[in-house]
Formats: C-alpha cells, structure tokens, sequence
C-alpha cells in the first residue's frame, strides 16, 4: 500500500496542485532551513534543551493571547505570538538569571524555570471555566492548515536569523569556543548572549504554527548531531535539515501520519541508524586488533 502512494505520481500532483498543500511545502522548507541555521550553535553551546524549555514558558504567554484577543476582540493570531514572546524572553531572562545568581546547571535552571511558568499557564486555564481552549495546533502543529501569512512570517524570520548568524559569524565562534577568551579579545560577546535567547525565542515561535512546540526541539537539535559542526554556521546541517524536512512532509502524507511527528520520527530513526554504523564500526576494529 505504502509503495502504491509512493510511486501514484498522479497523486502527488493533485497533491501539490492544491494551494493548502504548496503553502505546506514552503513552510516546511522554511521550518527546517531555520532550524538548520540554529542547530550548530544549539548543539555546540550544549543547549539541545532550549526547545523544550521554550516550549513551556511560552504556554502561559498562549494563553494570556487567547483571552486578550477574546477580551477586547484582537486579532488571535497575533496576540498569540506577542503573549507567548513576551513569556519567552522573560522566561530565558530567568533561566539565565537563576543560572548565573545560584550557580545552577543550565538543565537545573531550565527545568526549574519552564515548570514554573508551564504551571502558571494551567492554574490560569483552570480558573477560566467554561472556557474552551484548543492550544493542540501550537503543541503538535499544523502545517497542513497555514496561510500566506504565516509562511511570509516564517520567511522574514528566517532571513533575519541567518542575517545574524552569518553577518557575526566570528562572534558567534567566538562565544562557543571560549566565551571569556572571547570576550578579552574584544569580539561581541555581550551582544550574542543578548541575540541567542532572542533568535531561538523566534525559530519556536515560528515553529510552533508548523511542526509544533514539542517538535521544535527535536529538529533543532538532529541536524548538528549528525553532521557534527565546526563553526556557527554549517551548510550542510543546514541542507539536511531541509531535506529530513522535506522528507518527513512527504512521509507524512503517503502514510497519513502528522507532519511534525514523521519529521521526527525520520530524523530519530537516522540518529539510531548512525549509532548502529558506529558501533559496529567500532567493534569490528576492536576484533581486528
């Protein structure tokens, strides 16, 4: 059945005729070609975790949105992503705040922080009774149902993030090499510990309209983790991940599975294959020594 879909290049084509589904394909390419630019620095600095963080503090900021719009009749959308960078930004302060005043781990002081404010957000759901709120697209996402609009927001925060990244590449080195060294040496060590927060905030914002917040993470870290990075910037992690992108969309579709999901299942299922190489790599030149 599965090899049917693959190859009804008929399929495919009505497919890819209809609009919802071309809208689906650029912010995908988008999603990943993002996440790609963000990896080799969430992988070097050691912060696969900021995802996942970010995806609880920004829960109580969706849901402050939700009642704002309905409050004083605003459009959702936006005041959606304003509530949810608001408690973003604030909630990566305080991680970093927390880390720095009590000698905290990053995890400690991320997982302190993100059960917080994750907390604050179903006290405030909880009080609101009679209140039906469907958050499930900003927590698994909906790549299928976007607009143009968000695919225009995706694209300008893509070109803005690389902007950065590219533009103050040897700064970027610089703060994952050796941050203090760095910071001696006169490079911009201040301005990108103030942009990081700040870059990540947006890519899961972004993000969380297409593959999900519980995706996000997951897709910020697989491409650096298998094609491990030498600088801030790394074309070919960020080619993989527009393909493991493209390819998770197109498993999806065929199998009938949820976008995000499939893209990380793939990207999971790639990790675990190249584990297997190396670990039979490794064994076999064991036995020959």
């Amino acid at each position: 059945m599965l090899q049917e879909s693959l190859i009804d290049f008929s399929m495919w084509q009505s497919f890819f005729e209809a609009d919802f589904a071309r809208i689906a394909l650029i912010s995908t390419v988008l999603v990943g070609a993002l996440c790609g630019v963000l990896s080799p620095t969430i992988v070097l600095k050691q912060r696969s975790y900021v995802g996942d963080t970010l995806t609880h503090l920004v829960f109580p900021g969706l849901v402050a949105g939700y009642f704002t719009a309905a409050a004083f009749d605003l459009p959702l959308w936006g005041t959606l992503m304003v509530g949810a960078a608001v408690t973003g930004l604030v909630g990566s302060f305080l991680v970093e705040r927390l880390e720095r005043i009590l000698n905290l781990p990053p995890d400690s002081a991320a997982v302190l922080t993100l059960t917080g404010f994750f907390a604050a957000g179903v006290v405030a759901v909880s009080r609101l009774r009679g209140t039906r709120i469907d958050l499930e697209r900003f927590l698994f996402g909906d790549v299928l149902n976007l607009t143009n609009l968000d695919a225009v927001v995706l694209g300008v925060v893509l070109a803005v993030v690389t902007s950065f990244v590219v533009v103050l590449r040897k700064d970027w080195d610089a703060w994952l090499s050796d941050p203090e060294f760095a910071r001696l040496m006169g490079f911009r060590v201040a301005l990108i510990e103030r942009l990081f927060p700040v870059v990540v905030t947006a890519a899961v914002l972004t993000g969380l309209v297409a593959v999900g917040g519980l995706m996000i993470s997951a897709l910020l870290a697989v491409p650096a983790s298998l094609l491990p990075p030498k600088s801030a910037f790394s074309i070919p992690a960020l080619l993989f991940s527009i393909t493991l992108s493209l390819i998770g969309l197109l498993a999806a579709f065929a199998l009938d599975w949820p976008v995000g999901s499939t893209i990380v299942l793939v990207g999971f299922v790639l990790v675990l294959a190249k584990a297997i190489v190396i670990s039979i790599a490794k064994r076999t030149c064991a036995v020959s020594t």
